[in-house]
């Protein structure tokens, strides 16, 4: 289920569970950039969101008075995807509606998520088919976590995210049901980056909305050793790590939020959706760039 793909500067491997990116290789030096997953922290690594992007309130929604259910970044990071072509410097993978599904999510798809190999970069491109006679709506979003520190003698208090453009933006906050509540907290005022503490994610994903910046670097104080995203149309940004000291730090580009605490439940209207007429393609993608 495992498919390797490198070129003259990185190594990668993608597991079909999931379409899910497992291994992100620097080869002059061996140095591992993709968390390799834990259970007693996080198992993952770096799963696709579909179709939703974090939490819903009781794990419900609604559509035509219908009641569905789906846990958290929903079913797709889950689901064995097909590999559908294969070259020297691409994966696509696919995942077609079923009637299991149908079960949870009430809309017929295609998702198409293909990895391109180009120098230091690893582009990671989607795309969602509408296939139903009707309008379909969907979230979509990364979770990649990068290994923190990449470096020995290093600790995550030696990393910082840094975007491209200064930035003034409140974050909001993970309730204890996993959705987000209402209240913005001011977060950077005119600042491009943050220095990762072992508090800073005690609440939750930093989630941020309406960014200036199209890419953001997790950089060190002590190494030249960088990951940089550029997310470029992507509306949410999500910035998350376990609680205390955590060993690695997940950067999120989102098409899609949590559910907001005061949501009515209703899928169409959700905050952060998108819709997607008949016969009509969505696309985006977003680059990994390793130093």
């Amino acid at each position: 289920m495992i498919n390797v793909l490198e070129n003259d500067v990185l190594k990668i491997e993608v597991n079909a569970l999931g379409a899910e990116l497992s291994s992100m290789m620097m080869k002059e030096d061996g140095t591992e950039y993709l968390w390799q997953g834990d259970p007693a922290s996080w198992k993952r690594k770096a799963p696709v969101l579909f179709p939703i992007v974090g939490g819903l309130k009781d794990n419900e929604y609604y559509v035509d008075d219908k009641r569905y259910g789906l846990s958290q970044h929903g079913f797709a990071r889950d689901m064995v995807f097909t590999l559908k072509e294969q070259s020297n410097q691409s994966l696509v993978y696919e995942l077609m509606y079923s009637e299991e599904t149908l079960t949870k999510y009430p809309y017929r798809f295609v998702l198409t998520i293909g990895y391109t190999l180009e120098g230091n970069n690893l582009h990671i491109g989607y795309q969602v088919k509408n296939l139903d006679t009707d309008t379909i709506y969907f979230s979509i979003g990364a979770h990649p976590g990068f290994n923190v520190p990449l470096e020995q003698g290093e600790t995550l208090e030696d990393y910082y995210v840094a975007f491209d453009q200064p930035e003034t933006v409140s974050r909001y906050a993970l309730t204890a049901n996993n959705t987000v509540g209402i209240k913005c907290i001011p977060f950077l005022q005119e600042e491009q980056q943050f220095h990762l503490t072992q508090d800073i994610f005690h609440e939750g994903a930093i989630i941020l909305l309406d960014l200036v910046s199209n890419k953001l670097a997790l950089r060190s104080n002590k190494s030249d050793k960088a990951i940089i995203i550029a997310y470029e149309g992507f509306p949410y940004m999500g910035i998350w790590g376990m609680p205390h000291r955590s060993p690695f730090v997940c950067l999120e580009p989102w098409y899609g939020v949590a559910d907001f605490d005061d949501t009515d439940k209703q899928y169409k209207t959700k905050k952060g959706i998108q819709n997607l007429e008949v016969g009509e393609e969505f696309s985006a993608r977003y680059t990994m760039t390793i130093e």
